[in-house]
């Protein structure tokens, strides 16, 4: 697991395919996404963002 530079109350990694329920908590929630750019995630939405986002971290030189 990669670690980012922290603070006394944050600490940055990259994401994992364990934090698929997590991140559904808050991307799948109506009110979590009320003021954001789009609706709530589906379940299979919000995997394919992982995924995503697990690949992009691996692409050299990184772009995301």
């Amino acid at each position: 697991m990669t670690l980012y530079p922290a603070g006394p109350r944050l600490a940055l990694r990259e994401v994992e395919s364990e934090d698929t329920e997590d991140l559904l908590a808050i991307y799948g929630d109506p009110e979590a996404t009320r003021h954001l750019s789009f609706e709530p995630r589906t379940r299979e939405q919000v995997q394919a963002i992982t995924a995503r986002s697990i690949a992009s971290a691996s692409v050299t030189p990184r772009t995301e």
